[in-house]
């Protein structure tokens, strides 16, 4: 936009518009930082895992934020209904923002089908002909993150497994390096075989996230146990994995003054 625009025009809308376009200002908008994936089994602590989804979703574009989210098949339809309920409205930035509509528009030209916000005339007393929110959250269903392009998109993508195979081919379509990778199981031994079917990962936590993991202050120990978090380095591949999961039902909320566990291992 030139000059004469700029004076011709609506100044306030110009310049709101140039901070939409670099906002966030730590530039994850621009390239994905730290982007996670979740996998979710029907052992899983569903109330917890969705707790982050919902988290992340008012605010999609960012750091260190889940970004995927795998399903096995049978609970699928309860997490679409969970999902649907606890929604909240974005951040209003991000309703605004190039990122998101630009996902809006392939969305619709895909003809994708999505989790959101409805709102219902009022004489639809049954609710079958919602029509989605301006400014709501998006879940897609059944479509990986690089069809909508290969910075971030300010949407969730969620895909559903039936096997362990599954799950690790539908890891490998999102075609993005993530930080790290939680997985939801209340069997640890299925949560150790995700580990070694998808050795390009290497920062793991079990029933938890990096939300809420703590950096330890231990570094050269194999296994420890720090603040009710259980650690494990392994080298696998030739690569060293990080793994943490919580050995209490909950974690204390982090202080201001605490630092997230950064899964970076001198």
């Amino acid at each position: 936009m030139d000059d004469d625009e700029i004076v011709g025009g609506d100044v306030y809308a110009h310049l709101l518009k140039r901070h939409l376009y670099n906002y966030p200002m730590d530039g994850s908008h621009k390239k994905w930082v730290k982007p996670q994936i979740m996998i979710l089994f029907a052992s899983g602590d569903l109330d917890k895992a969705l707790e982050i989804i919902v988290k992340d979703l008012r605010h999609p574009i960012g750091n260190g934020l889940v970004v995927s989210l795998l399903v096995e098949e049978c609970i699928r339809e309860e997490v679409i209904k969970r999902l649907r309920a606890e929604m909240q409205p974005m951040d209003t930035r991000i309703q605004r923002h190039p990122q998101y509509l630009r996902s809006m528009q392939i969305i619709d030209r895909l003809h994708c089908q999505t989790v959101h916000m409805e709102e219902f005339d009022e004489e639809d007393t049954k609710q079958r002909n919602g029509r989605r929110i301006q400014g709501s959250p998006i879940v897609v269903l059944d479509f990986p993150q690089y069809y909508f392009g290969d910075t971030p998109t300010a949407v969730i993508t969620m895909n559903t497994f039936r096997t362990l195979s599954e799950a690790v081919r539908l890891y490998r379509r999102e075609r993005i390096s993530f930080e790290a990778t939680s997985v939801w199981s209340g069997k640890l031994a299925q949560c150790f075989d995700m580990v070694t079917r998808i050795p390009e990962a290497t920062n793991w936590t079990f029933n938890s996230s990096s939300h809420n993991i703590r950096k330890p202050t231990i570094t050269n120990s194999v296994v420890f146990v720090e603040r009710n978090v259980h650690y494990e380095f392994h080298e696998i591949g030739g690569k060293m994995h990080t793994i943490a999961f919580p050995t209490v039902p909950a974690l204390q909320a982090l202080t201001a003054t605490e630092s997230k566990y950064n899964f970076r291992r001198d």
